[in-house]
């Protein structure tokens, strides 16, 4: 932990040091902690989730869960602008000036609290439109939260700085188990939908926690609101972006339902949440562990590694998107009922799309790092506007149509990503391009033969189970029939590194 001077304010410690004056393999390993430590948390937690789902169901009730999801729009939305974007903005900051962390302290509790009022009077007017006068309680619970939301920031932007991402990962962990503990006791014990709302309250506490004692730093009393004009600004085109996407995606919501109806929304709104619940779970630690190292990484090095994550994202997302291309409607009617067959034919025709613009969204790490802050608000308000439009033709075309179009949309934007990635810092295209290549081939000739096998052999249990197994091996195949030089070097580097941290950790 950096160590703290006697007016308050801090000099660079070790933990704020090494970023910068480790050496290369140091900071490999460091990243390599940092992907696998995210990605095995991010597993977790959705193993976690889908276990908990059904159990909170059963102990509640549907009319429980009804009465909180009354809170989550509000609650989602003030949660998502409770930083400013001021996070990632000051995790680049290398001046480590009391005035600018410490105004940012009092800024971001100020608004915390402040935030909490807004949960507060929401819930009362929420009660009073509802006729439901549970839902006080409820957001009351909800809005103490928010300044331990706040109290988060500053400790992960000084962890992100400094490339412990790890800590991040661990605090993320922690906060899941508690939060599930305590809506299974609370839920079992009869709370019925306070039991949720004390899970997002314990995980935002635990959190808050966990990460205050790896990277707290005590502010100093000074409030000068001109020394942190920039990350303001910064941080308010981050925001920006995230209003716009909230509010393009309600949009979304409702225009396909008006043109399309209820039955089809939902099926919609099913196919987007399976790619992406899926997809995200590796790219969100991939791109965290990306912009850590991109803050303290030398330039033409960073690139070599952004090419490599491109081509991990492809690895996975590529074979995925492919076999859900394949077998979504076989696979949901087993599921879930010959009743979902619609959302199977829009997972078919969304999955590719989303493997591509997640993967190409690894590049916005480095537009961010490298101050580019509107080019990421641009790229993503053009993804907005694309996909809402996509959607609006709805009341011209038939539902699949649109579908299809919200895919052009999201290749559009991967190839407006790729691009200014090209243009903002000096990445090649035609290297890009090499790096994914070989994953989407092989994602084809897998998705091919998974198709073909759903086609000869029906859309049975049996036949869905051999047609993902088929559709495995021929990846595999295929891709140690490409690149087997390039991933046999590749196993052996994180064998090495593996073998390395476990012998330092010793």
């Amino acid at each position: 932990m950096p160590e703290l001077m006697m007016d308050g304010g801090f000099v660079p410690g070790p933990d704020l040091d090494i970023a910068t004056e480790s050496h290369p393999h140091e900071r490999t390993t460091r990243m390599l902690k940092n992907l696998g430590a995210g990605g095995t948390v991010s597993v977790v937690k959705i193993l976690i989730q889908l276990a908990l789902l059904p159990l909170m169901a059963h102990l509640l009730g549907p009319k429980e869960f009804g009465v909180y999801a009354l809170t989550v729009p509000v609650v989602a939305f003030l949660a998502l602008i409770a930083d400013g974007g001021v996070g990632l903005s000051l995790a680049r900051d290398r001046t480590n000036r009391p005035e600018v962390w410490s105004t940012a302290f009092w800024v971001l509790m100020a608004s915390g609290f402040v935030l909490s009022l807004a949960v507060v009077a929401s819930g009362y007017l929420l009660s009073l439109a509802s006729s439901e006068p549970r839902l006080n309680i409820l957001m009351l619970i909800l809005a103490a939260g928010f300044p331990f939301l706040s109290l988060a920031v500053l400790p992960v932007a000084r962890l992100t700085r400094s490339g412990n991402l790890v800590a991040c990962a661990i605090a993320d962990l922690l906060a899941t188990v508690a939060g599930a503990i305590c809506a299974v006791g609370l839920g079992v014990m009869g709370f019925g939908a306070m039991a949720l709302a004390f899970q997002s309250f314990t995980g935002c506490v635990v959190k808050a926690v966990i990460v205050n004692l790896y990277a707290f730093e005590r502010p100093s009393a000074i409030f000068r609101p001109s020394a942190m004009l920039s990350h303001l600004s910064s941080g308010g085109i981050l925001m920006g972006g995230r209003v716009a996407d909230l509010a393009a995606r309600s949009a979304e919501t409702l225009l396909f339902g008006n043109a399309f109806g209820a039955a089809s929304l939902g099926a919609y709104n099913f196919a987007n949440q399976v790619p992406r619940f899926l997809f995200e779970a590796f790219s969100n630690p991939s791109w965290s562990a990306l912009y850590a190292q991109s803050l303290s990484e030398e330039h033409e090095r960073l690139i070599q590694i952004f090419y490599k994550v491109c081509r991990l994202m492809a690895f996975v997302t590529f074979p995925t998107a492919a076999v859900l291309a394949a077998t979504g409607p076989e696979m949901l009617a087993q599921v879930l009922g010959p009743s979902w067959q619609q959302a199977g034919v829009f997972l078919r025709i969304l999955a590719p799309g989303y493997a591509l613009s997640i993967t190409a969204s690894m590049g916005t790490a480095l537009l961010l790092a490298l101050n580019a802050n509107l080019i990421f608000f641009l790229t993503t308000v053009l993804l907005s506007i694309g996909r809402v439009a996509a959607v609006a033709t709805g009341y011209y075309l038939q539902a699949w149509e649109a579908v299809w179009l919200v895919t052009l949309s999201n290749t559009i934007y991967a190839l407006v990503v790729c691009t200014f990635v090209v243009r903002v810092a000096d990445a090649r295209f035609v290297s890009m391009i090499k790096e994914v290549s070989g994953s989407l081939i092989a994602a084809v000739l897998c998705g091919l033969v998974c198709w073909g096998v759903l086609y000869v052999a029906g859309g049975s249990i049996v036949a869905l189970s051999g047609a993902i197994l088929a559709a495995v091996v021929c990846y595999f195949g295929t891709m140690f029939a490409i690149e087997g030089k390039n991933l046999k070097n590749e196993f052996t580097f994180l064998r090495g590194a593996m073998a390395g941290m476990i012998k330092k950790d010793r």
